[in-house]
């Protein structure tokens, strides 16, 4: 898989969130006196239609308000389990029990698991671990910590109280008693380190991490670089570092290797006197290249000519994760659907698709009429109907990162190689009654995505949250990836773990306000996916609940109004509390604008990325306290335009990449434009430029020694080969985003300090992207060798990844050759404007005077 299309996740996720549901009901309640045991019809067969409601079987409780849920609102039929804990909430008319969703709604209690309980003792803490336990940073910044405790059982336990920061070493100072503490680093002009730095203690148990300490001063004329693994925090030796003329692409000085003679993935390189912008490039098989475009090497600020370089694994080199099914699924006549999958780490932008969701699985699907043979499904999707058990087992897949022995100390061998990692398994589980479906949204076998998103709103009450905090698993190489055709079916060595169905509801309703929605295209995007989670150190980021708008009618800079929500822009969203081990994580929500209407497409989509207001959320569904996710949505980063031929092409250089018209993303407050090229491998070369130079652009050099070129498909020095695909994101990134924090900027991002790309979660406050597919032509009319075409007749290609038209990327030109071709056939049809609104079906006139047999018709892509 070449392309990275982010728009699948998001199709499964909508397509899916009309099968997930999990509020488990609240209990059938006995009417005392002429209708003893609840059986009903309708609701007149209950006592006090008022206070119930007939659900075909049984009468059950239901309100208006939460007083109607109280001892005095329903006067003598009460609900027991409403007059314990935190009583009820009258949520869409039903009783449910309330929970809690931090420790602040429990007095002198904490909240765990939804329910306030008594705080955890230290003394319960049997083992513990500092995240990051490996740092290398320079001398004079910051660094953050953060600490996970567990049980003797290996449960996590989460401490309100107890613990005790102490820094033990590398000149590192600070001390604190919270879950997190920052420490200073003192200068320093020699390197030091490897040592253990900071201590966390609770009870007569404690953990430490290790640091390393890098010189803060860097010579006139030169550039140090540290290369570290994103996921891991460990330097990266054998890279190779590379300097080049912005605007030309030439080597400057020689390349140097990272680790070659000063500390672990350190490099120096030296640069002619006087070099006022350079671009640095950096090169290791089994990792994404990265360039930072355009760096002023005249800089003099406190963190001036020092880089840090973030490399991500190669994400289908190796695959692993976890399996297995759910326990406690209910016993009824219900469609049982669940989506599971492992927490997202790292940067939320650079996602594999291929990998998040793993292979489809070929299922017979049976339920009431429905049968279908041969079903693909996401390897993360569970499905019953019934006692009809469809698809039962569940598999997903994890990024490498960090893994430990089994005595608490890192496993650095496996962490060097790749082959290992700890993620959290997630899964939005539920009981769905058939007649809650959208199933028309999927008349003709196509997905209506509008219709679905529009309609699903209504049964988010019912899904809920299952998660394992800590699934430890090892990796592998992957089958075919050496061909660019990796294969994931092969599960065998995946870690078992299985789900508890509906372990935590979807309890907390509230009403988040968006923005004015973005334009893609001249029109606002017509839908808004919400997806709320948890942002957990270690792990990334875990989702727990789901929310959607649509945008209309009319179609305009608002979602449409939701039910009696106050009016447009207003949209619901139901998550679970932070449970099971991931309290005190910060609270999430992803907003996804998208064109619905270019779903099919897979093309552009913008994001926001906000933090919840003091950390809590409430039920809230009349939104009476909105929560605003954002001041404005990045626009696209449309225009871009990249050069894959080494020599100038009109006003692009060789190898150049620039905007041909402002993308107005510095105004927005984009910290960076990232451009990502995505060979055929999955293998990506990533290139980072400030938003400011959008009109400079810049230039890549050629990759030195033996590594290949990832600007093209497979690589430049085979014949024939064609560009590999383009995804142009802007990022806005903020040092303490919820917190009063600062827009951090380009340079902030680049140089060594403490909000570098290892930590992009933490910063990320927006995203926007478009995608460009690898460039294809295939024959339409006619469609197959051999028929016959009339001299002067049409004909058809269809074009991908390539908008023809005089102000786009080109146009298509069909010549026709053969030995029995005419004199006439040497005039070439040329195809320069899309008539098909988009859709890249090109029609083309052939030449009047050619005639002839067995020839043959070439389409071919001119820039």
């Amino acid at each position: 898989m070449a392309a990275v299309n982010r728009f699948g996740v998001i199709a499964v996720l909508a397509g899916l969130a009309c099968l997930l549901t999990a509020c488990p009901p609240p209990k059938p309640v006995t009417d005392a006196g002429t209708n003893p045991n609840g059986d009903c019809t309708d609701d007149t067969d209950c006592l006090d239609p008022a206070l119930f409601f007939c659900d075909g079987e049984k009468c059950q409780p239901t309100c208006h308000s939460k007083e109607q849920c109280t001892a005095a609102g329903r006067g003598a039929y009460p609900i027991d389990y409403c007059d314990v804990g935190l009583g009820c909430q009258c949520d869409e008319g039903k009783c449910v029990g309330s929970l809690c969703a931090a420790d602040s709604d429990c007095g002198a209690q904490v909240c765990r698991n939804g329910t306030c309980v008594d705080a955890p003792a230290a003394s319960s803490v049997d083992s513990c671990q500092v995240t990051p336990d490996f740092a290398v940073v320079r001398g004079g910044s910051k660094v953050k910590f953060w600490v996970s405790t567990w049980d003797a059982a290996k449960n996590p336990v989460v401490l309100k109280t107890g613990i005790t920061w102490t820094a033990i070493g590398a000149g590192l100072s600070g001390t604190g008693t919270s879950a997190s503490q920052e420490f200073s680093v003192a200068s320093t002009s020699t390197a030091v380190g490897p040592v253990a730095a900071v201590q966390a203690a609770m009870g007569t148990k404690s953990c430490t991490a290790k640091v390393v300490v890098l010189p803060d001063s860097v010579p006139v004329n030169n550039l140090d670089v540290l290369v570290t693994d994103e996921l891991s925090g460990r330097p990266i030796d054998g890279a190779s570092v590379m300097a080049s003329g912005a605007t030309t692409g030439t080597l400057l000085g020689a390349v140097q290797t990272t680790g070659g003679g000063g500390a672990s993935g350190y490099a120096r390189v030296a640069l002619p006197a006087g070099t006022a912008s350079v671009t640095l490039s950096v090169f290791h098989d089994a990792y994404n290249y990265l360039t930072i475009a355009n760096y002023d090497a005249s800089s003099t600020g406190a963190d001036a000519r020092f880089l840090s370089v973030v490399l991500r694994r190669n994400q289908v080199d190796q695959y692993g994760g976890y399996k297995g099914t759910f326990t406690g699924v209910p016993d009824t006549g219900n469609i049982h659907a669940a989506i599971a999958g492992m927490s997202i780490a790292g940067s939320i932008t650079d996602l594999s698709v291929a990998q998040l969701l793993g292979p489809n699985v070929k299922t017979n699907i049976k339920i009431g009429s429905i049968d279908q043979p041969n079903v693909p499904l996401p390897a993360g999707t569970y499905l019953g109907f019934s006692a009809n058990k469809i698809k039962t087992e569940v598999s997903a897949q994890g990024l490498a990162g960090v893994c430990f022995k089994v005595d608490g100390t890192p496993d650095e061998a496996k962490i060097a190689a790749g082959a290992c990692g700890t993620r959290s398994a997630w899964a939005l589980a539920g009981d769905v009654p058939i007649k809650d479906l959208p199933i028309d949204a999927f008349a003709g076998g196509d997905l209506d995505f509008g219709k679905v998103l529009g309609r699903i709103v209504p049964i988010f009450s019912k899904f809920s949250s299952s998660l394992v905090r800590d699934v430890a698993f090892d990796l592998k190489p992957t089958p075919g990836a050496d061909a660019g055709q990796p294969n994931f079916d092969d599960t065998t060595g995946f870690v078992t773990r299985d789900q508890v169905f509906g372990q935590v509801p979807l309890a907390f309703d509230f009403v988040v306000r968006s923005p004015d929605l973005p334009k893609y295209r001249d029109a606002y995007t017509d839908g808004l996916v919400l997806l709320g989670g948890a942002i957990v150190p270690g792990r990334g980021v875990v989702p727990l609940g789901i929310g959607a708008g649509v945008n209309t009618t009319p179609q305009d800079a608002k979602t449409d109004t939701q039910g009696e929500l106050g009016g447009p822009g207003l949209v619901s969203l139901r998550m679970a509390p932070t449970h099971h081990g991931l309290e005190g994580a910060d609270y999430g929500i992803i907003a996804l604008a998208l064109s619905l209407k270019s779903m099919n497409d897979g093309l552009a989509t913008s994001a926001l990325f906000s933090r919840v207001p003091n950390n809590k959320i409430q039920f809230d569904p009349k939104g009476q306290s909105v929560v605003d996710i954002g001041s404005s949505f990045l626009g696209f980063p449309a225009g871009a335009k990249y050069n894959y031929a080494s020599t100038g092409q009109g006003a692009l250089g060789g190898r150049s990449f620039k905007f041909a018209a402002d993308p107005k993303l510095a105004p927005g407050g984009a910290t960076a434009v990232r451009v990502v090229f995505t060979d055929h491998f999955e293998h990506r070369w990533m290139v980072y430029l400030d938003p400011a130079q959008w009109s400079t652009g810049f230039t890549l050099p050629v990759p030195p020694g033996s590594f290949t070129d990832r600007t093209f498909y497979l690589d430049n020095t085979v014949a024939g080969d064609t560009r590999a695909p383009l995804l142009v994101q802007a990022i806005r990134l903020n040092d303490n985003p919820g917190a009063g924090g600062t827009a951090l900027t380009f340079t902030k991002l680049v140089e060594l300090n403490a909000t570098n790309a290892d930590r992009m979660v933490d910063f990320t406050t927006a995203f926007s992207f478009i995608e460009v597919g690898r460039p294809e032509v295939s024959w339409m009319t006619p469609k197959d060798s051999g028929a016959t075409a009339a001299k002067n007749s049409a004909v058809k290609v269809s074009v991908s990844g390539f908008k023809v038209g005089a102000t786009e990327d080109g146009y298509v030109k069909v010549t026709v050759t053969g030995a029995a071709a005419s004199s006439g056939c040497g005039v070439a049809a040329d195809g320069k404007v899309d008539s098909s609104q988009g859709k890249g079906e090109i029609s083309l006139t052939l030449p009047t005077d050619c005639t002839g047999t067995d020839l043959t018709l070439t389409a071919t892509l001119y820039d």
